[in-house]
């Protein structure tokens, strides 16, 4: 909103290039989510592979595995995952897989094989063969389950990300050969199988041997009876709503073409949560600290700020179902799988519920209540029967529509039984900080997803424009005068002139009135690149303070965070450094960067002062006024 952060590339420490970025190679958030997304391309990929070259018919053997294996999966396996990242986390070490876990494989394995062996007449020449192919998949994939719950809970959330897209690819490079060399089922199958084995490359039992909580052990063990069966029946159940639909459209009374076409828009709409289960590993640990930590509010805070904001999201989604539900179904499946626009629409908000009930899952899961989080999850089935004993002509509409009140039962009932007190829990309050805190959450989810393809676009202009990393991190001063890493996007050349900024800092000590006409800003900035001025002229370089609003670090509304020196000017004593920085605040909607440093601090304790959560939204509401009716000066141009 302002350019208080003019100086923020030069005052970054002098350690190199090199040193100075190595924190975007070491954090792992972006190579999850980037591994997740080619995990979930490529498992499309492969299935699309397979059905161009076996045919609908030839196709039909891989499609009964691979429904045997995404339920063994998604309802036993993704659950054992979760529980080991909650165990690595709370410090346990060695082989951290219980007797149970293997028994629920084994359950689950029999249950595979059990769907298999039960199509082989229909559809398999060799029922033994394809017995054989379950067996592995469901074995391999247990591994593979495991390794990267080691990888997240030892935190080498890097290679967690690259393990999920290198499955993802080789299943899909054998698949190619397959498909050139010798299609056939048997080798689609042994595709399938082999992808999973390259988490052995990873090494993901090697990480830490100290406890990472002292005590936490035996809390953990305490806290965990029935959690893993609790995981197990909260996947059954979230998966029923979603899997389920095409098999209830038919009890329903659907055609074949209705059963054809509830499947293939459902398994679109599904696609994004492929992601959703993959960065499950990189929100897990956190929330499972916080546990720890007896971080309660904060954890209730979370809940709340992911309800709205998949709220908020499920619109968008319902949107963009209707806008592109219905063409990307056709390209995919043909145009006779091409379902109606309502039915897109309600499916895509839907997707984006289930999404927020599974991250507000973990955060049951973190807290050891396997309870709670089956109950909430048998809310949510039987509010979807219910929906289905109504009656309605169209029986696609029908499962579309029930689907869709499955998982906003599912939403409500897991952010109440989120913010249900413990009973040993001390009373605090939940006033204004855990409103704000809520706000900050929702606020940031809605608008990273949102303004998602700004910052793509933004990031590639700024590289193709002058050399250097994309992003850029320096640290500001924050709450109570602690330093912190703010990031946003790179806005001047890497190796410009430090005398610059020494010379603004000496123009700032000077300013001793506000009657003084120095502002924040410097004039005619030489450092500032082609595309940087551009993207400060309207704060998208500032876009990526909203991750540090998500991890806590700043808010949306508070007092622009300074680098040390220009903090040092005011006075750390200050009641600015009392509250969080924020992405925007009072001083910003008054002015922006044309105004004083000591005016600007005025209105920062004008808002310590009369901080509110009406007093916040109106200075949101009154921000996007000022960003896109006052839009900054372009410095340096």
């Amino acid at each position: 909103m302002d350019r208080s952060d003019i100086p923020e590339e030069s005052d970054a420490p002098s350690r190199g290039v090199g040193g100075r970025y190595a924190y975007m190679r070491s954090d792992g958030t972006l190579d999850i989510v980037l591994g997740s997304l080619v995990a979930g391309v490529g498992a499309y990929v492969y299935q699309f592979i397979g059905g161009q070259a076996l045919g609908e018919d030839g196709f039909a053997p891989i499609g009964v595995l691979l429904t045997a294996h995404f339920l063994a999966f998604v309802i036993v396996l993704l659950p054992i995952e979760q529980f080991v990242i909650r165990r690595l986390t709370f410090g346990m070490r060695g082989w951290v897989v219980p007797a149970r876990g293997i028994a629920l494989v084994l359950s689950a394995t029999a249950g595979a094989v059990f769907v298999v062996s039960a199509a082989g007449d229909d559809y398999f020449t060799s029922r033994r063969e394809f017995v054989i192919f379950m067996l592995l998949t469901v074995l391999v994939h247990f591994f593979f389950a495991v390794g990267r719950g080691y990888l997240a809970g030892f935190r080498r959330f890097r290679a967690y990300g690259y393990s999920s897209a290198a499955a993802s690819l080789l299943r899909v490079g054998v698949a190619l050969v397959v498909a050139v060399a010798a299609p056939s089922v048997t080798g689609f199958a042994w595709a399938h199988i082999a992808g999973p084995l390259v988490i052995f490359f990873w090494r993901p039992w090697k990480g830490s041997n100290e406890p990472a909580h002292a005590g936490a052990v035996e809390r953990d063990v305490e806290s965990e009876r029935g959690l893993l069966t609790g995981l197990v029946m909260a996947a059954a159940a979230s998966q029923a709503l979603l899997l389920a639909g095409p098999l209830v459209a038919s009890r329903l009374g659907a055609t074949a073409a209705q059963f054809s076409i509830t499947y293939a828009t459902l398994l679109i709409a599904r696609a994004p949560l492929t992601l959703g289960y993959n960065l499950i590993a990189r929100i897990l640990p956190p929330f499972t600290q916080m546990a720890a930590r007896g971080e309660r509010r904060e954890l209730r805070a979370w809940a709340r700020g992911i309800a709205i904001a998949s709220i908020v999201l499920a619109v968008v989604g319902a949107l963009a179902g209707a806008l592109l539900g219905p063409t990307l179904v056709g390209v995919a499946f043909g145009a006779g799988f091409r379902p109606e626009t309502v039915v897109a629409a309600l499916a895509g908000a839907g997707v984006v519920l289930a999404a927020g009930a599974l991250f507000i899952g973990q955060i049951l899961v973190a807290g050891g209540k396997s309870l709670r989080l089956a109950m909430a999850w048998a809310v949510a089935v039987i509010s979807s029967i219910a929906m289905v004993l109504f009656r309605m002509d169209d029986p696609v509409l029908h499962v579309v529509v029930a689907f869709l009140v499955g998982e906003a039962a599912a939403l409500l009932a897991l952010m109440v039984a989120a913010l249900v007190k413990d009973a040993d829990e001390l009373t605090s309050s939940h006033g204004y900080a855990v409103v704000k805190r809520s706000i900050d959450i929702a606020g940031s989810m809605v608008l990273l997803v949102l303004l998602f393809p700004v910052l793509v676009v933004a990031a590639i202009a700024v590289r193709l424009d002058s050399k250097g990393p994309a992003v850029f991190r320096q640290q500001r001063v924050g709450r109570g005068g602690r330093d912190f890493w703010m990031i946003k996007l790179r806005t001047m050349v890497i190796d410009h002139d430090e005398e610059v900024f020494h010379d603004h800092l000496a123009r700032l000590r000077e300013a001793g009135s506000y009657d003084d006409e120095y502002t924040i800003k410097i004039e005619e900035d030489p450092r500032i690149t082609r595309v940087g001025s551009r993207l400060r002229r309207w704060s998208i370089d500032e876009l990526p303070n909203l991750w540090n609003v998500l991890k806590g670090s700043m808010s949306l509304v508070g007092p622009r965070p300074l680098v040390r020196a220009e903090a040092e000017l005011i006075g750390l004593d200050n009641p600015r450094f009392t509250v969080k920085p924020g992405v925007t605040g009072m001083a910003q909607v008054h002015g922006r960067d044309e105004i004083a440093l000591a005016e600007r601090t005025a209105w920062d304790e004008r808002y310590v002062a009369e901080q509110s959560t009406r007093l916040d939204l109106s200075i949101l509401a009154a921000t996007v006024t000022t960003v896109f009716t006052t839009p900054g000066e372009s410095s340096g141009e």
